[in-house]
């Protein structure tokens, strides 16, 4: 857009204010008397270069084409990884061997069981690398906790061989 053309645009303000081509001092924000058009367009120039600058966003670097960038230019990807339908359905089955072993070793019962399970794999992808997590953690829990009783079960004397000591 040319000087004139902004002239022009801004002719008259909202307030009933008319723009001029003058440019004003930044101390007193009052017009300054005394300049040329041409001075006046090497300041509009120079200005508008200056604007430009700063809305110029940093290069995104090749390993981040795609990523959105938020307004203090950091890049983000709200949707996570790209997964393909065939990692879709591996991560699913992993799910489905975690929540089965989990319920084995828990103990689950039959309503329990079905209800997570149906949550698990009707549920959105969005919850999917949640999911993975929590019930990773879950399981690695558990199988902690039935290894320290699996080893105080060993440490423990059963008394076997001994129910035949009477003659």
């Amino acid at each position: 857009m040319s000087l004139e053309d902004l002239i022009y645009r801004n002719r008259k303000k909202p307030s009933g204010a008319f723009a001029t081509a003058t440019p004003a001092t930044p101390a007193t924000h009052r017009g300054v008397s005394g300049l040329t058009v041409a001075t006046v367009a090497t300041v509009a120039v120079a200005k508008s270069r200056n604007l430009e600058a700063a809305n110029d966003p940093a290069p995104i670097p090749a390993d981040c084409i795609g990523a959105l960038q938020s307004a203090d230019g950091g890049l983000y990807l709200p949707w996570g990884p790209y997964l393909a339908p065939d990692d879709v359905h591996q991560m699913r089955a992993e799910l489905i061997d975690m929540i089965e072993t989990l319920a084995d070793m828990e103990h689950w019962d039959a309503g329990r069981r079905y209800d997570v399970l149906t949550r698990a794999i009707r549920g959105p992808l969005a919850d999917l690398l949640p999911n993975l997590a929590h019930f990773n953690e879950r399981l690695t829990a558990a199988r902690a906790e039935a290894e320290a009783r699996a080893a105080l079960d060993r440490r423990t004397w059963r008394l076997e061989g001994f129910d035949d000591r009477r003659p």
